[in-house]
This record gives C-alpha cells, sequence and structure tokens, in this order.
C-alpha cells in the first residue's frame, strides 16, 4: 500500500508542476474470495486481487480522467506529459476544505474461508431437509479494499474496509406451482457480519411463508385489487421504493440530464426543487455514516467528509445527492455523495444507505389503522418508468387485512401507483426498522455498489 501512496502523491505533485489547475490521484488495492453452492454442491470458489491508481485532472475547465494499473513512475508520468487536449464538457467542482485521516474498520472476527465452506454446507443441509425447498443457490465471499486518495487541495485519506457480502436464493414448491425468493446478508466488518444462525432462520421462516402462500393463498381479480385503500408496507417494501422512487430521482447527474440516455430522466428538475413528494409524515434520509452497514464510508472518493443527508423533509424535497461538479452548479458545497466501484471507473453520484425516517406506532397499532386491507410484507418483482414517475410493485408474500386483524395470504396482490400519490398516501409509521442489502447499478460502462435500503412498516391510505 506504501508504494501505491507514493505513486498517487507523485502524480499530483506532477500534475502541479505541469500546470494543471487541479489534480487528483486515487489509489486501490483489493482482494476477495468467495464460494458458491448449489444444490449440496460446491459450484465454485473464487479469489481476486487487484490494483491500480485512477488520476483526474483538470485545466482550462476541462476534467480528464484516466487509470492504469501499471503502478511505475515512467508509466504515469508519460500519461501526464503526454497529455493532449481534446474537447469535453465544461467542467468545474466546488471548494471543499482540505481532508487528512485513516479510517480502519475493524473486524471482530476474522474471515476464516474454511469455516465460510463449512457454514454454507450446513445451511444447505438443513434447507434440503425441507422437501417442499426444491432449489438452493448459496454463496458468500468477504473482501478487503484499501483506498488512499490525495489532491492538490491538500486531501490525504487512507481507508480500509472489510466487507461480507452473501446471496441465497430459494425455489419452493409444491404440484406445478412455484414461488422463488432471493436474500442478501452481510455487512462491513469481519466474519460477524455473516450471523449463519440468523440467516438460516430468516430463509426457513421465508420458504414456509411461500409455501403457505401456495397451499392457502387466493388470487383477487383486478376489480378487486383496485378497491383496496389501505396497504401496510414492510421495511422491504419501503426500502426498495425509497431507493427507486426517491434516491435515484434525486440524484443530480440525474436531475441534470446526464443519465438521459443511460438510465433516463427525473420526475425532479432544476425548476422544482423543494416541490412536494410526499406527506408529512415522509422524510427521507441518505447515511453513509451508519456503522458496520453495507454502505458504509466516512470519505467519498472525491475526499469529502461523509454525512447524512435529508433527501426529503416532513415530504419537501430537501437536498439532492451530489458530487463536487454538482455541487458548483448548485451553488453549494458537496455533500460527500461521490463513489465509484473501482479505481478504473470514475466517481459518480451515488447512494448509500438510504431510508424512511421511523415513526412511532406498533404494528399492531398499523394493521388495527387500516381496518380493512392489504399486508405485502416482500416483493417478487418491482418495475419503475424512466422519470421514475410510475412504479409496481409485485407482492411475494402479501395477505389481506380484515377488520384490524391479518389474515389469509394473495397470490397475485400488485401496488401500481405514480410515485408522488405512493408517498402522498403515508398516513402512519412504525416504530420498528431494517435495512436490506443490495448492489445498486448505474454508470457506462456500469458499477455497482453496496448499498442498504429500508425503514419501518408504513400505512398508505390512498383514499383519504
Amino acid at each position: 500500500m506504501a508504494d501505491g501512496q507514493a505513486l498517487a502523491e507523485y502524480a499530483v505533485a506532477l500534475a502541479e508542476r505541469r500546470g494543471f489547475g487541479y489534480g487528483e490521484a486515487y489509489f486501490e488495492q483489493s482482494s476477495g474470495t468467495g464460494y458458491a453452492i448449489e444444490q449440496g454442491r460446491l459450484n465454485s470458489s473464487s479469489y481476486f486481487e487487484k490494483s491500480g491508481l485512477r488520476i483526474r485532472l483538470l485545466k482550462e475547465g476541462r476534467m480528464y480522467v484516466f487509470s492504469t494499473n501499471i503502478l511505475e513512475k515512467d508509466a504515469i508520468r508519460n500519461a501526464i506529459e503526454g497529455f493532449r487536449r481534446f474537447e469535453s464538457s465544461r467542467t468545474q467542482l466546488s471548494r471543499e476544505s482540505p481532508q487528512k485521516a485513516k479510517v480502519a474498520v475493524k473486524e471482530r472476527k476474522k474471515f476464516d474461508k474454511e469455516r465460510l465452506l463449512k457454514d454454507l454446507l450446513s445451511l444447505d443441509k438443513t434447507l434440503a431437509s425441507k422437501r417442499y425447498i426444491k432449489f438452493r443457490s448459496l454463496y458468500a465471499g468477504f473482501g478487503k479494499d484499501s483506498s488512499f486518495m490525495t489532491n492538490s487541495d491538500g486531501s490525504s485519506i487512507l481507508q480500509e474496509t472489510p466487507r461480507v457480502d452473501s446471496t441465497f436464493s430459494i425455489i419452493v414448491g409444491k404440484g406445478k406451482e412455484t414461488r422463488q425468493r432471493m436474500s442478501q446478508f452481510g455487512g462491513v466488518g469481519g466474519y460477524e457480519m455473516l450471523n449463519i444462525q440468523r440467516i438460516e432462520e430468516q430463509l426457513l421462516g421465508d420458504s414456509k411463508a411461500m409455501l403457505d402462500v401456495i397451499e392457502k393463498g387466493v388470487r383477487l381479480s383486478d376489480p378487486e385489487l383496485r378497491k383496496i385503500e389501505n396497504v401496510l408496507i414492510s421495511p422491504e417494501i419501503a426500502g426498495i421504493a425509497v431507493h427507486e422512487s426517491v434516491g435515484h430521482p434525486n440524484e443530480a447527474d440525474r436531475v441534470f440530464m446526464r443519465e438521459a440516455a443511460q438510465a433516463g430522466t427525473s420526475y425532479v428538475n432544476p425548476d422544482n426543487l423543494g416541490l412536494s413528494i410526499g406527506s408529512e409524515h415522509v422524510t427521507i434520509i441518505d447515511d453513509p455514516t451508519i456503522p458496520n452497514s453495507f454502505g458504509f464510508y466516512r470519505y467519498d472518493d472525491e475526499g469529502v467528509k461523509a454525512r447524512a443527508k435529508q433527501i426529503v423533509s416532513r415530504g419537501k424535497q430537501n437536498e439532492l445527492l451530489n458530487n463536487r461538479e454538482y455541487a458548483k452548479i448548485l451553488k453549494t458545497k458537496s455533500n460527500g455523495s461521490a463513489r465509484s466501484d473501482s479505481y478504473s471507473n470514475e466517481p459518480i453520484v451515488r447512494m448509500s444507505n438510504t431510508y424512511l425516517k421511523k415513526g412511532s406506532a406498533s404494528f399492531e397499532e398499523l394493521v388495527g389503522e387500516a381496518g380493512n386491507g392489504v399486508y405485502i410484507k416482500n416483493f417478487m418483482e418491482w418495475n419503475i418508468d424512466d422519470t421514475r414517475t410510475f412504479s409496481r410493485y409485485q407482492g411475494n408474500e402479501a395477505y389481506m387485512i380484515k377488520n384490524g386483524s391479518v389474515e389469509k395470504p394473495i397470490k397475485n396482490y400488485r401496488l401500481e401507483t405514480k410515485t408522488l400519490d405512493f408517498w402522498h398516501a403515508v398516513a402512519l409509521l412504525g416504530k420498528d426498522f431494517e435495512l436490506s442489502l443490495g448492489n445498486c447499478g448505474k454508470g457506462e460502462p456500469m458499477q455497482g455498489v453496496p448499498v442498504t435500503m429500508g425503514g419501518p412498516h408504513a400505512l398508505l391510505c390512498f383514499g383519504r
């Protein structure tokens, strides 16, 4: 790592000597290992190592970015001194306070790959003992990222982040009918982030619930579905809705049309900032500083100190996720939302841990207030349009609510609504809170970064 730091510092110093208005170097060293088990057999084992350097230079209002895994001074000098101006869009960066820091997340339990394989095989054996579980695919891995970022503003930041990630796919079947669920577990830290006993309990519970839907579930007609006005959503549904219908539309690059051809635009635009997104109960936060969370970081990839951002405050659009480029356009400061998935890709505006702020109601109070309606516990699939205005959440596990009580499961419940109608319908928030893991894809080339999303149970009343 020391050699990489020295090369990064050399690159910035050379850029300054060659007259660049701004120079930045980001060195990354990563490694990881994992196992995949399918139907009781070891399907694959993996190990990787990579290291490289990304350099960003600003000259005469134009940004130039290049990366290399040839970690030699000659290669860096040739790239910087061989610089030739080419046309690019005008770019300016916000002025930010220089940061000097070292951040190292501790592993309370050191990763043990032999133990990991043993735990996965044991978990698979337990799942296989349930005859209604027809297919099992288990993956778990551990990785460690070390990065050093320095720039001509005077920043110097070293971060070391161990991360555990696991994905489990289960298919439950009876007769000709099947249902599938994929679950993800992990976080930033050591092996303690993979609680096999808790994972086993959740997978068995989810599998039994899917069997109940197959055996006892009813199908509702389209007219019956349209009559449902009160919908109780779980933290999982709140999370996917927060991420897709509020987080992405409030990323500054999407708002300012950079992503229009890649991933679409947004119902938020520079002329309607501060618009009413939801009811007064809706406050939505993106916070990368939550300890051990999957989307954790203390400093973003431009060297800006991370902080919690209130995207929506009491129903009103409040703050865009931005980086130094869009902070300059917005005449504000960066809020530390620049992330890249690798030294080989540029840092772009990204979410981290995005959630709906909790309330004070118990689950029983939420169900009682719903009276008659539907409780949607988790989803089978979701869809959203390219402006994030219309969305659909297809229930995997959903239940009828009658006379303030959760009753029989529903096989085909789907919630289709406009984004603003969804959030304006929020009438009561639970006091519980959960975050679900995800890997968010964005950019061209595609970058996948670890995130979480969630919140409490929430009651939506569309008829009020």
